[in-house]
């Protein structure tokens, strides 16, 4: 497949290191071939490429272009040879290959897709739909079923209309007239078989049941879907068992656009709940914000999922509009906890194919496997084999007309772990009775071990997917994504796969099988630093990815072949036990830039210090102080600061944390730039900075302010924030002088500390930035959370005497809060947050009713 815009292929052979140089070389070669035309960002190999671990991997960076083609039909495009915007993606996989499917712009009344074999390199397939009544069509989302492909999409955001086509690349003809029902239009199929419906809305995401492909059910507003104001682009995925949702708020042309995950146990319409781990994807730095509208995906190695979204890299320029970019990132999961391994926008490694893949219809049979008969069955068996544990994917249709046999059965299906013919599994189709039969063959007999049924539409002569999932313990069947049969199978182990069809001819294509299953590519997987890594995620294997003195005595909820001590946590998570000295734990990583990093540690049971040793590619080079401390109740675990700094190049990297002294269960931790050693920074704030309007340039405003000889304040009328220094900034105490002139019970203004990914924008949340807000209101000083909402963590009574100055110092060191006011030795507020932000910058906050000038700062590191 040709190579795309935003993927480069870096080979170490082809060069030599030489320190800024080559560099600066890579950067001029990227440029000259690969550079968009509209001025977007080259890839930066600076202290990450052309080493060794980066030799002969294929990389890719968000964020990534799309590209319009001359299309026979279509020679005369306008857009022939320019870039599309990645706005609102979904991609779908079907047959092996991904259709991605982006919002139009150009005020055109058509849809457009590309194609992908890795997620990465992108072909255009052209115009997919094209009709009056699709101008500007928002959102498109396929789903395939029974032979047929269901797009829905809002165009102009003025209601729905469902299209439909029997390829992926169309032509797509519209279906129904307009259904309404707001925008951000997606399906979901459950394992039944019935069809749910999901779109935006001002309280949540509102649900649907769809009684056919064209139909709609009454609404319900699904509650703990809501990001507390408007909530669009829905996506449902259902894993073991857990429905996952996604969802964007609030306002695609803000910075602080994030997407939110809620999850479900109650089925597809019940009640949903916020994990702790919100916003799942944010970032409001300058080049790569408005992160959201995402669909996900199943990866490449039949076991991943990757999260496709995009940014806006020009959200709030004024008659700018939609400049948007397409993204992925690996999503992982600790049980019912989702994470993603990003958002990135450096290089990452290309998402994993699968060991064996190969599409028969393209490649023939003979090239893969041998054909075999016995009796009235027909097998088709891959030449190569499977590990013992491993998942498979196969794609099929059967042909029962074409044979006719008075009297006989068709059946048409797949076989896996195939030692010979006398041993093996398989999953049958019966065509006539759409039942789906998991059987195991030895010595030459069958024994059925479940059986399903299949919706009885079901056309067994169109495409359908059967996949199958199967370590030491069970096989899991899925048929068109639908969970279908669970068993024991133990007398199975590793084999080749294939297909098995009697009295009907069977036409087989995209085949496939990975040595990952139920989640096990989260392992071996690079994990970005920054960032944060689940502790069960290390790497496979005992002696590689982890080492314990004693192996558990009893078998671990969560990889339990390995002989190291897992828990599940309440939230049905999973945690790892490193109970004795030299214990440890191994990770893959891949290292943004080269900085010193912090480590907090999420742990449970901590009652005395512990100390963990750091090592990269097998060099230690830190220790960390894991302070003691007790339980969130409400959590049973607690995130803390650990003492010390990591020393970390950029690169790709083994990180290894060894137990030192002491022991420790761990949940997960996180890796953050450390930045302030040494500050002391003190700002006069009556005295005109350094900015034509009197302001400081090393300050960032949002709203109205204005600096007088009483201070900085904000404009009336209008909430306003400022912020100085670095997301970097641990530890600190800042000291200020205030002057209240105006506040209420309902308007405040204050200080934040430990800020980041602050946004502003009309249409949303008002409390959008994620940090610590000590307000001052009429008679009341409060410390608040605030991440995209805002929760009152400790109050305290105190009257304001106005127009006179009151002296604060506020004190930032671990996950402990302390607020000082007029010199007082004792805190008038002191809280210790069991899920702390331990980084951020410092600034200052006004509500649009309250008045405070802001006389003096002075910020030093602890």
């Amino acid at each position: 497949m040709p190579m795309r815009q935003g993927a480069i292929r870096v080979n170490k052979a082809r060069f030599v290191w030489m320190g800024l140089s080559i560099t600066v070389l890579v950067g001029i070669v990227y440029a000259v071939l690969f550079r968009e035309t509209n001025d977007r960002e080259a890839i930066n190999m600076e202290g990450t490429g052309l080493t060794q671990k980066w030799q002969d991997r294929d990389i890719y960076k968000n964020w990534m272009s799309l590209t319009v083609e001359k299309k026979a039909g279509y020679e005369n495009d306008a857009l022939n040879g320019k870039n599309y915007p990645g706005g609102d993606p979904f991609v779908m996989k079907h047959n092996g290959i991904y259709y991605l499917y982006p919002s139009t712009h150009f005020n055109l009344s058509d849809i457009r897709a590309w194609s992908s074999e890795d997620l990465i390199h992108w072909n255009y397939e052209g115009v997919v739909a094209q009709d009056d009544r699709l101008k500007m069509a928002y959102a498109p989302e396929v789903t395939y079923w029974n032979g047929y492909f269901y797009m829905v999409t809002s165009p102009g955001g003025n209601g729905h209309y469902v299209l439909k086509s029997d390829r992926p690349t169309g032509p797509f003809t519209v279906e129904t007239t307009n259904v309404g029902m707001s925008i951000d239009g997606s399906i979901f199929i459950d394992d039944d078989g019935k069809w749910y419906f999901y779109y935006a809305g001002h309280n949540g995401i509102r649900g649907r049941e769809m009684p056919t492909p064209l139909t709609f059910g009454a609404e319900r507003i699904l509650p703990g879907t809501s990001m507390n104001h408007w909530t669009e682009g829905p996506f449902l995925l259902k894993r073991n068992g857990t429905y996952f949702m996604t969802q964007t708020g609030n306002h695609l042309m803000s910075a602080g656009y994030r997407i939110n995950y809620s999850i479900s146990k109650d089925g597809p319409l019940g009640k949903f709940v916020t994990p702790y781990n919100n916003p799942l994807i944010i970032n409001t730095d300058n080049g790569f914000h408005g992160l959201g509208h995402s669909s996900t995906v199943l990866g490449p190695d039949l076991d991943s999922y990757y999260v496709v979204y995009h940014n806006n890299k020009n959200p709030v320029a004024p008659g700018i509009g939609h400049d948007r970019y397409f993204n992925i990132d690996k999503l992982v999961f600790n049980g019912d906890k989702m994470d993603v391994l990003g958002p990135t926008n450096f290089p990452q490694v290309v998402p994993n194919r699968a060991s064996f893949y190969t599409w028969i219809e393209r490649d023939g049979i003979e090239r893969h496997f041998d054909k075999l008969a016995q009796g009235k069955s027909t097998r088709i068996v891959s030449k190569t084999g499977t590990q013992e544990s491993y998942t498979a994917e196969f794609n099929f249709k059967a042909d029962w007309e074409a044979k006719p046999n008075e009297g006989g059965k068709p059946l048409a299906g797949v076989i896996f772990s195939y030692e010979n013919n006398s041993h093996y599994g398989k999953v049958s189709v019966d065509v006539l009775e759409k039942k789906l039969e998991l059987a195991s063959v030895s010595h030459n007999e069958s024994r059925s071990t479940a059986f399903a049924s299949l919706p009885e539409d079901m056309d067994l002569t169109k495409l359908h997917t059967i996949r199958i999932e199967k370590d030491r313990q069970k096989v899991t069947v899925y048929f068109d994504g639908m969970h279908k049969l669970d068993a024991e199978m133990n007398d199975l182990a590793a084999g080749r796969i294939g297909y098995v069809y009697e009295d009907c001819d069977l036409i087989a294509d995209y085949t496939a099988f990975s040595g990952e299953v139920n989640g096990s590519s989260d392992f071996d997987a690079y994990k970005p630093v920054p960032g944060s890594i689940e502790a069960v995620h290390y790497l496979k294997g005992s002696g590689r990815g982890y080492s314990a003195k004693q192996k558990p005595q009893a078998e671990n909820p969560f990889r339990p072949e390995d002989g190291i001590r897992i828990a599940q946590t309440d939230g049905n998570s999973y945690l790892v036990h490193l109970d004795h000295k030299g214990d440890w734990l191994q990770y893959n990583i891949n290292v943004k830039e080269d900085a010193t990093y912090g480590i907090d540690l999420r742990v449970s049971g901590q009652k005395k210090a512990a100390e963990l040793e750091v090592y990269a590619d097998d060099k230690r080079i830190a220790t960390i102080v894991v302070p003691a401390t007790e339980d969130d109740p409400r959590n049973g675990w607690v995130k803390v600061k650990g003492s010390g700094s990591v020393p970390l190049q950029a690169d790709l990297h083994t990180m290894k944390l060894r137990v030192k002294s002491g022991e420790i269960q761990l949940l997960d931790f996180n890796l953050y730039k450390l930045g302030m050693e040494g500050l002391n920074r003190s700002v006069d704030l009556t005295k005109t900075g350094d900015r034509a309007d009197g302001l400081y340039s090393d300050w960032t405003y949002i709203g109205k302010w204005s600096i007088s000889d009483q201070g900085l304040t904000s404009a009336p009328g209008v909430s306003s924030m400022a912020f100085t220094g670095e997301t970097s900034w641990s530890d600190y105490t800042v000291e200020a002088d205030l002057i209240v002139n105006k506040a209420s019970s309902q308007d405040d203004a204050g200080i934040v500390i430990r800020a980041s990914n602050e946004s502003t924008h009309k249409d949303q949340v008002a409390d959008a930035l994620m940090g610590y807000y000590i307000s001052f209101a009429s008679g009341s000083v409060a410390l608040k959370k605030l991440n995209y909402n805002a929760i009152v963590l400790e109050r305290a009574n105190f009257s304001f005497p106005k127009d006179q100055k009151v002296h604060v110092k506020i004190e930032a060191e671990g996950s402990t809060i302390l607020v000082y006011l007029e010199n007082s030795p004792k805190p008038i507020l002191q809280y210790t947050d069991s899920d702390a932000f331990t980084t951020g910058k410092v600034g200052v906050r006004s509500t649009a009713n309250a008045s405070m000038f802001f006389e003096r700062f002075i910020i030093k590191s602890l």
